[in-house]
């Protein structure tokens, strides 16, 4: 709330209304006075041609109306203009004695209530709040929303989250982002049949009735050809929101570069929207930080190399979905991460609530490959713990974190500290390279968790060492396959030998982990001793080291020369089964499916 329209009717009225315009205009509020042509005296108040006139003009431009007054004259005044509290604007009124100030409509959504408090401040008045939450002293879902700048999609489900406090029951409550203070009376982390999430994502529904509040924190990049429709760039902008599971609502701005500044489809689209327009000249466009996709041909033509990912990126916001072209637009979605947190005054929990950590696959190469839900999921940590060679390829991301880093062999007590923070009240990520189901940190915490009664764990999963460099050499997993750790600092080598037979006995696609270091620099060397007494020195095999990382590197060969390359813990390696052949320099492993068709 920012702007108020003030009216008084007599000279004391008038003098109150003063004292509250210079007291609200410290704290941010653009105040305007009306009065009666008798009490103006000077020009800092407009003339009241009549009260029903100033109400219907100040209904559409104000964000509340405060009426020095009695009620009476308040209510009649407002009575053929009110419509519901989403739309209405706030209206307040005070006696002229400064004893009493009543929120009469649109006490949370429009923030009456907040503001009948700061005039009650102001004047040393008393707040009459009467709406239920309040009066129960309870969360109020829709007051917070609205002053978290957070969108409220459901009217109904909003009132049933007020129904379900005021019954005595809790409610569930679930964020992509990290909410700061502790969570209000009656709301909880777990699951419930009703509660609110924040999240951009449109399908994201965790409680059987769940209050979808949206940020408006998304920034749109656009591209486009001279005289490119509205139409068009609508069209391509809802696509991209569709593949990032962004909500519109969650859109706060279109951002372009400067050129495009009369852009007719542009800013025709924008306006339908209601979006803010944002254009940079190229050179501020060229200093925005980060990787993003490179074209010389757009270079010779706007002067960047790249409009719409450096555009959305350039007041700082991460990139969601980078740039997707169609029918002439570009769009690239990023965001920044919304500041929230719960009041600590009224409804607040008495003990402080259980904490949060996610451990969160990163994948094989850092930044680039992490899914959607492991990129809000790092957004919304508060702390971010990892071996110090994994965090370095996200840190730059994630500037918000606080970064907890340990060296090799460090996992116990990695996983204890993040346990530790959020047990404190954090909400934290530990960060694990590939998957963090595979060779990662999930078990270990899900081993120590019940040492620290209340932090709810969760996996959230990612692209792994097998899956991405399988993708760099071809299509060597398309069938049955394994994969098995060549480090015996946990398992017994005569374990790994083992295993090893087993899978090449059964004909399996093998993906090697961990195949070398410098303390076992023949372990590779003598897992294809093992393989080759059962397997053809033929047989198709790959490696690949670095996967996603600058400096990749990918070869195939076969088991048979496999033995003699040299390696380390930054490569995996693949042992194609008896089926594995290259096709056109890929390794691939046949599902059947032409032996079918035949």
């Amino acid at each position: 709330m920012s702007k108020v329209a003030c009216v008084a009717f007599t000279k004391k009225a008038m003098q109150l209304a003063r004292r509250v315009r210079d007291a609200l205009a410290k704290e941010g509020y653009a105040v305007s006075l009306c009065c009666p042509v008798r009490l103006i005296d000077g020009p800092d108040a407009r003339e009241l041609d009549d009260v029903y006139t100033w109400a219907r003009r100040e209904w559409q431009s104000s964000d509340a109306l405060l009426f020095v007054s009695a009620c009476g004259i308040a209510t009649r005044a407002i009575a053929p203009l009110v419509s519901d509290k989403y739309h209405d604007p706030a209206v307040v009124c005070m006696d002229e004695a400064a004893r009493f100030v009543v929120p009469l409509l649109s006490g949370h959504v429009g923030g009456a209530n907040e503001l009948a408090r700061r005039v009650a401040r102001i004047c040393g008045a008393q707040a009459v709040i009467s709406t239920a939450t309040d009066v129960n002293r309870l969360f109020a879902v829709d007051e917070w929303a609205r002053e978290q700048g957070l969108v409220v999609l459901d009217r109904n489900e909003a009132k049933r989250v007020s129904a379900t406090l005021l019954e005595g029951s809790t409610v569930g409550f679930a964020s992509d982002f990290y909410v700061a203070g502790e969570l209000p009376r009656g709301v909880v982390r777990d699951g419930r049949a009703v509660g609110f999430c924040v999240s951009y994502d449109p399908g994201k529904r965790p409680f059987a009735h769940t209050l979808r509040l949206v940020p408006r924190t998304v920034v749109v990049g656009v591209g486009c050809k001279r005289g490119t429709s509205a139409e068009a760039i609508l069209e391509q902008i809802e696509s991209c929101l569709e593949q990032a599971r962004v909500d519109a609502r969650a859109v706060c701005g279109l951002a372009s570069i400067d050129i495009k500044a009369d852009e007719k489809g542009l800013l025709k689209a924008a306006a339908q929207r209601g979006w803010a327009t944002r254009f940079y000249d190229a050179q501020t466009l060229g200093n925005v930080p980060g990787e993003f996709h490179s074209s010389e041909f757009v270079r010779q033509a706007v002067g960047v190399d790249n409009v719409c990912e450096r555009a959305a990126c350039a007041d700082g916001a991460t990139l969601l979905l980078g740039k997707r072209g169609a029918n002439g637009v570009t769009v690239a979605i990023a965001a920044t991460n919304p500041k929230l947190s719960f009041d600590c005054g009224v409804g607040v929990a008495s003990q402080q609530a259980g904490g949060h950590v996610a451990c969160v696959g990163i994948g094989p190469g850092g930044a680039d490959g992490l899914t959607l839900r492991a990129h809000r999921e790092l957004l919304a940590a508060q702390v971010i713990v990892g071996y110090t060679t994994y965090v370095g390829l996200i840190r730059n991301d994630y500037p918000q974190a606080e970064y907890v880093t340990t060296g090799m062999r460090g996992e116990v007590q990695r996983c204890k500290m993040a346990l530790e923070r959020a047990a404190a009240g954090q909400r934290v990520a530990v960060v694990c390279s590939g998957d963090p189901g595979v060779y990662g940190m999930a078990g270990l915490l899900y081993e120590l968790a019940p040492e620290y009664p209340g932090v709810r764990v969760d996996v959230v999963p990612g692209v792994s060492a097998a899956n991405g460099g399988a993708a760099v050499l071809g299509a060597p997993l398309m069938h049955d396959w394994c994969s098995i750790s060549l480090s015996d600092l946990m398992t017994p080598w005569d374990t790994i030998e083992a295993r090893l037979r087993a899978a090449a006995q059964a004909d399996f696609c093998i993906v090697l982990y961990n195949p070398a270091s410098r303390g076992r620099a023949d372990h590779l060397r003598r897992a294809c001793d093992v393989l080759l007494e059962l397997k053809s020195a033929d047989t198709v095999c790959g490696l690949v080291r670095s996967i996603g990382r600058a400096g990749q590197k990918s070869q195939t060969l076969t088991l048979g020369e496999l033995q003699d390359v040299a390696s380390d813990m930054l490569t995996c390696v693949f042992v194609g089964n008896s089926q594995t052949r290259l096709v056109d320099g890929h390794m691939v492993t046949p599902r059947g499916y032409m032996q079918k068709e035949e």
